[in-house]
């Protein structure tokens, strides 16, 4: 009895599974008919495929250009070579490295009282060290401009020295710093008149901006002598440190003792200091270690002559005494060659970057003034107005 009621149970079951299943995969029919449809689209892909394979058989365009494979080759592999990564960055850098290599345009005022051998210090750096040729001239009675160059490797260096006419003799103090102030004043306008003029067109940028020009006063010498330091010098270097770099020169130190030009210069940092006049740090790297007999700080000691002797087989600069002679590129007897180096080697581009501080302090300075004079013009004109209008 109980065979009999399992046996039941499972036919049920079975049915019931049968049901279900044509329920989810249709009828018979049905699954016939979507085979049919199966075959056409097999039919289909096998007929793409042979049209395909037969359509590769065709020659591609590029082989139907005239071009030979040579040069066919060649183009992928400049296509290549300029989308390879780091291609752009090499680019870049041979830009930069043009770039780099622009002129380099170092203009030296030198100042001070006169008959402290300005022009010959000038005469002798050119005939020395620039080989512009010996230039003899008397005392100078006007400002005067002098070209120098230096060219090694990919290096170019403009070097214009400003030779000034000393006061006391042509010059009243005052007289003699305003013809100095003016000319470096008049030499930021003419600075500041190109800047603006590049940017009127895009044409005029690329013309201006490519020749890098600069006629600014990078650097004033300021030739003083003892055997003590005299107000009009102190005047005369705070008004000029207000607009360009001054670095002092100790002019004549032949005429001095050691110990008298270590007093010297150990009087004039104190009256510097005493005065508030800033002056150009000169501060040198590490590598260099030639320095200065007569102490590390400035003012630099200069003897100046235009004379030549023979001392052996070399030809030297010097001044001639009862007890031998003196050579002016000495380090024993003079800063001379020292202050080249450094003017030339560690000095010059700082020099340049804070030409740019002190340009940009005056053009801030002269925009001041201006609007105050607007504002003056505009409370007189305001005031004038009121009186005539009651």
């Amino acid at each position: 009895m109980q065979d009999f009621k399992r046996t039941k149970l499972e036919t049920s079951y079975n049915s019931q599974r049968t049901e279900d299943f044509s329920i989810i995969n249709g009828p018979t029919g049905t699954i016939k008919q979507s085979d049919h449809k199966f075959d056409e689209q097999a039919s289909e892909t096998s007929e793409y495929q042979e049209n395909k394979s037969s359509s590769l058989k065709q020659p591609l365009p590029i082989i139907q250009q005239d071009i030979e494979k040579s040069e066919y080759e060649s183009q992928i592999v400049e296509s290549l070579a300029d989308s390879y990564p780091g291609s752009e960055i090499k680019a870049l850098i041979e830009q930069k490295k043009q770039r780099d290599h622009k002129p380099i345009y170092l203009n030296i005022m030198v100042v001070g009282q006169s008959g402290l051998g300005k022009s010959t210090f000038i005469d002798v750096l050119l005939k020395k060290k620039l080989g512009s040729g010996q230039i003899i001239r008397d005392s100078t009675l006007q400002i005067q401009e002098i070209q120098g160059l230096i060219t090694q490797n990919d290096l170019t260096l403009n070097i214009k020295f400003i030779d000034t006419p000393g006061f006391k003799h042509q010059y009243s103090l005052r007289s003699w710093l305003k013809l100095l102030c003016g000319y470096i004043k008049n030499q930021f306008k003419s600075y500041q008149q190109r800047q603006n003029l590049q940017y009127e067109s895009k044409e005029k940028f690329q013309q201006l901006s490519q020749q890098d020009l600069d006629e600014r006063v990078h650097v004033c010498f300021y030739f003083f002598s003892g055997p003590r330091i005299q107000t009009e010098d102190l005047q005369a270097l705070k008004k000029i440190s207000g607009l360009v770099n001054v670095i002092p020169i100790l002019a004549k130190g032949d005429s001095y003792t050691k110990n008298e030009i270590i007093q010297l210069k150990q009087q004039f940092n104190d009256m510097i200091n005493e005065y508030h006049i800033d002056l150009f740090k000169c501060q040198c790297n590490n590598n260099f270690h030639e320095k200065s007999q007569f102490g590390s700080t400035t003012p630099y000691v200069i003897i100046s002559s235009v004379e030549q002797f023979q001392i052996g087989n070399h030809l030297i600069y010097g001044r001639k005494f009862p007890w031998g002679i003196c050579d002016i590129f000495n380090p024993q007897h003079s800063d001379l060659a020292i202050l080249y180096k450094q003017l030339i080697g560690h000095y010059c581009l700082e020099l340049i970057k804070l030409t740019n501080f002190l340009y940009n302090n005056y053009v801030q300075q002269e925009k001041q003034k201006l609007k105050l004079k607007q504002q003056n013009q505009s409370w007189l004109s305001n005031l004038i107005n009121y009186l005539f209008n009651r």
